[in-house]
């Protein structure tokens, strides 16, 4: 696999280039003082690392050797390049270890990890971790495999693995995010369902604890929203 190395070296270094053209300070600033930081950042803007990748897609192998790279474009031009079909369970643990902050998890669940074959499996898994970005990772894919599925016998594992999170105390807020947008998702599953959701949101409203308070307030207003919405 050498020659095939020397290849896919070669694309990253063109991949690169094209970057670095995108390069801005500004946003590298601006996302340290969000706390998204990376060992190597060019402030490129999400939509434009998207646009680039689209050139090089789908390449599964490139996407792999991409993601062990230390630069942030990088990382996130390899969710955009790979092929979901050919991600397996394995991969998606490799890469859940180096999704360090929340920017890299929103962009490789939506662009890759909920398009996944093991999706659901792997949502309950990461739910369970001890790991907060993991925990979060496992919220937003659950929440887009419910919304592609509407699947009842995923959507009460789910429900149950999120009450747990909830009930651990100790939420941090992008955690709470995340619980929300489950949530959000399992109220469109059934109207029994739904009701749970509510009865749920309650008792974090009733709870002591200030970051479960702000989930339900968050939730309270998006499922008003949805219902008199066109849902």
């Amino acid at each position: 696999s050498n020659s095939r190395d020397m290849d896919d070296t070669q694309r990253m270094i063109g991949l690169l280039r094209r970057l670095k053209v995108e390069m801005n300070g500004a946003v590298v600033d601006a996302m340290r003082s969000r706390g998204l930081d990376y060992p190597l950042s060019y402030g490129v803007s999400v939509p434009t690392i998207r646009e680039i990748a689209k050139a090089y897609a789908p390449a599964h192998a490139f996407a792999l050797f991409l993601f062990r790279q230390q630069v942030r474009e990088l990382k996130l031009a390899a969710a955009f390049i790979d092929d979901p079909s050919e991600v397996t369970a394995a991969q998606m643990r490799e890469w859940a270890d180096g999704l360090t902050n929340t920017e890299l998890v929103e962009q490789v669940v939506s662009a890759l990890f909920r398009h996944a074959p093991d999706a659901p499996d792997m949502a309950l898994e990461w739910m369970g971790s001890p790991e907060p970005m993991k925990r979060y990772a496992g919220l937003l894919t659950a929440a887009s495999a419910i919304r592609a599925e509407k699947n009842r016998v995923w959507a009460d594992r789910f429900f149950e693995q999120a009450d747990r999170i909830a009930r651990r105390g100790d939420l941090e807020s992008f955690v709470g995010r995340g619980l929300v947008m489950l949530m959000r998702s399992l109220a469109t599953v059934s109207p029994s369902l739904c009701e749970r959701v509510k009865l749920w949101e309650q008792l974090c409203a009733a709870s002591a604890d200030g970051t479960l308070r702000e989930v339900a307030g968050e939730l309270q207003w998006q499922l008003e929203y949805m219902e008199g919405g066109s849902d």
